[in-house]
C-alpha cells in the first residue's frame, strides 16, 4: 500500500491518534480494496474502536497486491512521529512487506525530508460481537454538547451514568457505595438534558428508564475527537450490563464505530428488585381482593424504601391529631366535670329531699330574707327618727 495525506488530514490523523492512546496501546491495520481500517482494544477488552478510512481521506491511495494485509505495531512510535505534526506539509505512507517495516516519508516546511522506519507484527483480525442492529433505543446529538456537559465535571471522575427516561437524558457522577460518598462530602454532579435540545431521540418499544454507568476515560477521547471533526455523535443502547455504541461519521472520508461495556449499579439492582417483588405482592393482593367496595380497605404491601418514606408524614398527622384530641379533650373534661358536679348536686338536692332535709335548706333561705327586711326597717324607723328630730 502507498497513500499520502495533507493539511487537514494530517491534524485529523493526528488526533487519532491522541484519541486511541486513552485506549489501547498498539494499532491493528487492515488494509482491504479501496479501504483502510484501523481498530485499537483495551487491555481488558471493554473498549473497543474502529476507524474506516475511506478513499476520499487520502491525497493518493494505491493498493500493489490484492492480498489482504493485516498487522500491528505500537501506538507511542506513531505518537513520537507525529509530535509535531503542526510543520507537517505531506505524509506518505508505504508498507514494506519484505522488511515488515511502515515507512512514513515526512515533507517538512522549507524543502526538509524525514523519513520514519517503525516495524509492525502479523497479528489476526479482531471484531467487534455488536452491531447497529442489536440496539433499540437511539439517541444523536451534537458533540459539542456533550462536551460542554462532561467540562463540568471533575477530571478525577472515573465512572459516569448515562440515566435516559422518556423525557430528557441525564449525566450524573457514579458512587459504588453512596452513604460513604455522603459521609465523606464527595462532590456530586448531575445534568439533565430534554428532549427538545436532542437532535435526534427514539427510544424502542420495549424502553424502560435505565442507568448506563461506563468508563468515562474512554468516552472522552472519542467525544473529544468527535468534536474535532464537527459531527454529531448516535449513541446506540439497550440495557445496564450491555454495550454502549457511540458512532458518528464524515462523508466520503472517515467513519468511526465505538463500542464501550457498561456494568450493572448493584444499587439500582436491589431497588428493581424491591420494585419488582413489591409489583407482584400488590398483583396477588388485589386479585384476592375482588369485593373491595364492600370488604374493609386493607393496607397494600409495600417496599421497604416506600414504607420509610412514608411513614413521616403519616406520624405528623398522627402527632397533629393526637395534640388536637388532646388540645379538644380539656375543654370537654371541664364541661364534664362541671355536667357531673350539677348532677351530683341535683342527686343530692334530691336525696335530700327524700330524707326530709328540703325544709331545713329552704328555712335557711327564709331566714336570710327576713335578717334583710329587718335591717331595712330599722334604717328606715332610724332615717324618719333623725327626720323628725330635724323638724323639731
Amino acid at each position: 500500500m502507498q497513500a499520502s495525506i495533507t493539511a487537514q488530514s494530517i491534524r485529523t490523523f493526528h488526533k487519532l491518534l491522541q484519541c486511541c492512546s486513552k485506549i489501547g496501546d498498539e494499532l491493528r491495520f487492515e488494509i482491504v480494496d479501496e479501504t483502510l481500517i484501523i481498530r485499537t482494544f483495551d487491555s481488558s477488552r471493554s473498549a473497543f474502536i474502529v476507524f474506516f478510512f475511506d478513499k476520499g481521506f487520502f491525497e493518493s491511495y494505491q493498493i500493489l497486491t490484492e492480498e489482504n494485509i493485516t498487522f500491528k505495531t505500537g501506538l507511542k512510535n506513531l505518537l513520537t512521529v507525529f509530535k509535531k505534526s503542526n510543520t507537517f506539509e505531506r505524509v506518505q505512507f508505504n508498507v514494506d512487506s519484505e522488511s515488515n517495516n511502515l515507512v512514513l516519508a515526512i515533507n517538512l516546511r522549507f524543502g526538509f525530508r524525514k523519513i520514519h522506519q517503525i516495524p509492525y507484527d502479523e497479528c489476526d483480525l479482531v471484531h467487534a460481537k455488536y452491531t447497529v442492529e442489536h440496539f433499540p433505543h437511539r439517541v444523536a446529538c451534537r458533540s459539542k454538547l456533550l462536551v460542554d456537559c462532561l467540562s463540568k465535571f471533575q477530571q478525577s471522575l472515573n465512572e459516569l451514568t448515562f440515566s435516559f427516561t422518556p423525557d430528557s437524558m441525564t449525566l450524573k457522577t457514579y458512587d459504588l457505595d453512596p452513604q460513604k460518598a455522603i459521609r465523606n462530602k464527595k462532590l456530586k454532579t448531575e445534568i439533565s438534558i430534554k428532549k427538545d435540545d436532542i437532535e435526534r431521540f427514539y427510544l424502542g418499544e420495549t424502553f424502560i428508564n435505565c442507568d448506563l454507568t461506563f468508563t468515562i476515560k474512554e468516552f472522552r477521547a472519542v467525544l473529544s475527537f468527535c468534536e474535532f471533526v464537527r459531527q454529531p455523535i448516535n449513541i446506540f443502547f439497550d440495557w445496564e450490563g450491555k454495550p454502549l455504541m457511540c458512532c458518528f461519521k464524515v462523508p466520503n472520508e472517515l467513519r468511526v464505530d465505538f463500542v464501550l461495556s457498561t456494568f450493572v449499579n448493584p444499587n439500582l439492582q436491589r431497588e428493581s428488585q424491591s420494585g419488582m417483588s413489591s409489583m407482584q405482592t400488590d398483583s396477588e393482593d388485589y386479585s384476592s381482593q375482588n369485593d373491595y367496595s364492600q370488604s374493609e380497605p386493607q393496607s397494600e404491601p409495600q417496599s421497604q424504601s416506600q414504607s420509610q418514606f412514608q411513614s413521616q408524614p403519616l406520624s405528623q398527622s398522627q402527632s397533629q391529631s393526637q395534640s388536637q384530641s388532646q388540645s379538644q379533650s380539656q375543654p370537654l373534661s371541664q364541661e364534664t366535670q362541671t355536667q357531673s358536679q350539677s348532677q351530683e348536686l341535683q342527686e343530692d338536692f334530691l336525696q335530700n329531699s327524700n330524707n326530709g332535709e328540703e325544709t331545713n335548706f329552704l328555712s335557711g333561705l327564709t331566714k336570710d330574707k327576713d335578717d334583710l327586711s329587718r335591717k331595712r326597717k330599722h334604717k328606715e324607723d332610724k332615717l324618719t327618727r333623725d327626720n323628725n328630730s330635724n323638724l323639731d
